[in-house]
Order: C-alpha cells, then structure tokens, then sequence
C-alpha cells in the first residue's frame, strides 16, 4: 500500500530542518522509515513509543538498534504542542493555553467531575459557524489542525497531569467544528483508540458538531467511530437561523433525519447539547418542542446554562428556571440531565474558549 504523503505539522517548518514524527499514523510512519529499516515491525515500535509511552526522546526508544536511533535522530523530531499558560479553577479544573510549531495558539481543558477525568480538545484554531452566543465563533477561522496537533493535546495533558494510561475520557468540544476538519479529527481518532496508540475504547471519545448534516452521515458509515454529540440550541428554525447560522444551511428536519439515520450500538445514544439561554429558549413551550422534535431518536439531553463570556445580549438562567425545564422534558420521557460548566472562572466553560485580541481576560469572566 502507498503510504500517505506527510501533511501539515508532519513537515518541515520554516527553521525546524526535521519533519516531526509526532502526529503520523500508523501508514505515514511506515513509509518515513523505509529508507532507514528493512524491518517492518521498526515502526509498529516507533508508533507505540510515541502515542502508547508518550515519548518524546528517540534515544529512549531502547527496543529499536543503536543505529537505527541514531539515523531517526538525524532525519526527524518528535514535538508536542508547548504549554505557553496554565489557568486553574477554583473547581479544579485546567485551562492550557497551547502554542503550536507555526506560532498559533488553542486552548484545552483538564475537567473533574469526582473521580473522572474529561481531556476538551480543539480540533481549529478558532471557529468559521459564528454561532452567536459562542465566543469563539467571533474569531472565525484561522486554520484547522493537524492529526499531531489534536493528540498533541491529549499528550500534553496526560503528562502534565500524571495521568495513567487509559485514566480519562475524550471531548472533541473545543475550539473548532469537528466534522469540517474530518480527515485529521479521524486521523487522531484512530491514533486515540489504536492499542498500540492511547488505547482509548472508542465509547470514550466523544465528538461533538454543531449539525455538519453530510459529516455526521459520513461519521456513521466508519468502524470505529466515537460517539456522537450535537449542538442544538434551539427546537424550530426561526431561532435556530439567528442562534446558529449553520442552522440556514442543515435545517432542524434535515439535521433531525441525519440523527434518526445514525447508526448506534445497542446501549448507545445520541448526546443532544442545549444551551440554556435565559428569556430566548428555555421556556416550558421551548422544551415541549425539544421533546417532540427528539421523538423517535435514542437520545439523551444535555442541559447547558449558557457560560456568560462577554458576548452582548445572552444571559445564563437562574437554577430554578434550568431545572423546570429538565423537569418538562423528564416529564416527556426524555433523560435529561443539568451540566453545569467546569472552569466558568478562568475561561474555560463551554462556549468561552478563545484566542487573540477577541478574549477576555480571566479577570474579566464572570465566575
């Protein structure tokens, strides 16, 4: 089989003379090896060393012969993204801000909740779906990133964590739309949930969109594939229109046939996000049409009050309201559950992950 051509930060930069073996899949890593080794296996250890014991240092690679090291060494590096900024919460969440070989900037999450750990990780940098209670939607969108770049982050923050192998869950809920980045977001995903990879089972990594109608058709037809969350924000298309301008493109109906189509394992659901944004969607009418839009779909709903983050116009519901609406859909036999946002103080809740001139400063988020 021809092996794939190295892409994005797999190459060469501008004054890094290496190519980064860091981000390359099992293929790609097997055709940068063959001029070094006969020896197929070589890079099935090379791949294990790099996603499996997250090492950096080829030296360390102590299966492979002396010689082969030292010729990897001479033709290649191995780089994760650079920790430029770490925020802490006072819920114990982490918010890293990411720097990037070319200079770029993204933003992950370290989330607790109890004794389990959640990895958000940003598949752009920035956002082009301007949904316009999501801050960094006002960035637009700056480029997508590399396969290296998302398991990049997960690398970054299990290291720095002292996570243990397998130890945590995976959201693609960060900066970016998933499913317009699909080749490198499944790239990662298959590096993710590979044995010889981070070993992740595939049910703990979870993609979420804002409703890419003909990417969730095309994330249906892989094995494996991670389970699937969207964004709906709003029940009728007149709202959704203003809320979510994809919305104009993949309308409520379209969207909602996509879900229905949605292949899923026996105990599996479709995870339905709706942001609780306080007088505009969150009325007891707005969740009797939930229910029923979601009808016929094996769903869940996650309740999101909406994370205050400096953009005009949009407020987070008082706790009374938020669960009068949970309690309407549990009501219509809808599992329903309130997620109230990890890391709201430092910038890192849903809908407030930004980079550049656009974001506030942590001081400035409302706790």
């Amino acid at each position: 089989m021809r092996a794939r051509p190295a892409s994005g930060a797999d190459r060469p930069l501008p004054g890094l003379p290496h190519a980064n073996l860091y981000g390359m899949d099992r293929e790609t890593l097997a055709g940068a090896l063959a001029p070094l080794t006969s020896r197929p296996f070589h890079a099935d250890q090379v791949y294990h060393w790099l996603y499996g014991r997250n090492a950096t240092d080829i030296g360390a690679m102590t299966d492979l012969p002396a010689a082969l090291r030292s010729a990897l060494a001479d033709r290649f590096r191995v780089a994760w993204p650079e920790i430029a900024d770490v925020r802490l919460s006072r819920d114990g969440s982490k918010k890293y801000i990411l720097k990037l070989e070319d200079g770029g900037e993204i933003e992950a999450v370290y989330i607790v909740y109890g004794s389990r750990v959640t990895l958000c990780l940003s598949s752009q940098i920035g956002c082009p779906l301007a949904c316009r209670f999501c801050l960094t939607g006002t960035m637009g969108l700056v480029r997508n990133l590399a396969p290296g770049e998302i398991t990049g982050q997960v690398s970054v923050l299990a290291h720095d964590n002292g996570l243990a192998r397998n130890g945590y869950r995976v959201v693609l809920m960060g900066m970016g739309e998933p499913l317009n980045n699909y080749d490198a977001v499944l790239r990662a995903f298959r590096i993710l949930v590979d044995e010889k990879g981070f070993g992740l089972a595939p049910r703990r990594v979870t993609l979420s969109t804002a409703g890419v109608v003909p990417g969730i058709e095309r994330l249906g037809k892989e094995t494996p594939r991670p389970r699937l969350a969207v964004s709906l924000g709003a029940a009728r298309d007149a709202l959704r229109d203003d809320l979510m301008p994809i919305n104009r493109k993949y309308d409520v109906k379209t969207l909602m046939e996509a879900c229905r189509g949605f292949p899923l394992a026996p105990r599996e659901r479709v995870t339905f996000e709706y942001v609780l944004l306080d007088g505009l969607n969150d009325a007891p009418a707005d969740a009797r049409l939930l229910a029923r839009l979601i009808r016929g779909v094996r769903a869940k709903v996650n309740l999101i009050p909406y994370n205050e983050a400096g953009v005009p116009d949009f407020r987070t519901p008082d706790q009374d309201r938020a669960n009068r609406f949970r309690e309407a859909l549990l009501a219509r036999g809808v599992p329903a559950t309130i997620r109230w946002s990890k890391g709201r103080d430092i910038g890192a809740a849903c809908g407030q992950l930004v980079r550049g001139p656009a974001g506030p400063s942590p001081a400035g988020m409302t706790a």
